[in-house]
């Protein structure tokens, strides 16, 4: 981490896969960890596939993604975010956030009231135009076209 924080202004991308998030020892830090990385003002992509981030670490980054304006790509597959940290991207994406293009949620825990939420900032939000995907807990599929359209799939 330390090493992260003194070259990240040279870090474009950066790929933390397969629970190694998991090593930072409470929310607290992992919370610290995220804020710290996407205070990065050149991070352009930030992939955190399957690293247990939850609703805790989807508000961090929420919060991150309302001051930092560089990155294009955020991908939070298989993360075990539900309802509240899809809500507070949501807000995030929907207030002040115009430089993503793609954000990845397969795979996680939301049901209805996060995928309302993610529909209703595809409204207001024209840069974030790659796919949406989002596996609601009944495994039902929701992409950028259903999103768009306020679609519900049953």
């Amino acid at each position: 981490m330390e090493s992260a924080n003194r070259n990240k202004r040279h870090i474009r991308h950066l790929g933390i896969h397969a629970s190694a998030y998991g090593d930072f020892p409470s929310r607290g830090a992992r919370g610290d960890m995220l804020s710290t990385i996407m205070a990065n003002s050149a991070l352009r992509t930030f992939d955190l596939e399957r690293n247990s981030v939850g609703d805790n670490g989807a508000l961090a980054l929420s919060e991150a993604l309302k001051t930092n304006s560089t990155p294009t790509t955020l991908n939070l597959m298989r993360n075990w975010i539900g309802d509240n940290g899809a809500q507070g991207l949501s807000e995030a994406l929907k207030m002040t956030n115009s430089t993503l293009t793609t954000l990845n949620l397969r795979h996680n825990l939301m049901e209805d009231h996060g995928a309302q939420a993610l529909s209703e900032v595809l409204k207001t939000n024209s840069t974030l135009t790659s796919k949406i995907g989002a596996f609601r807990g009944t495994q039902d599929e929701f992409d950028s076209d259903h999103l768009k359209h306020g679609e519900e799939h049953h």
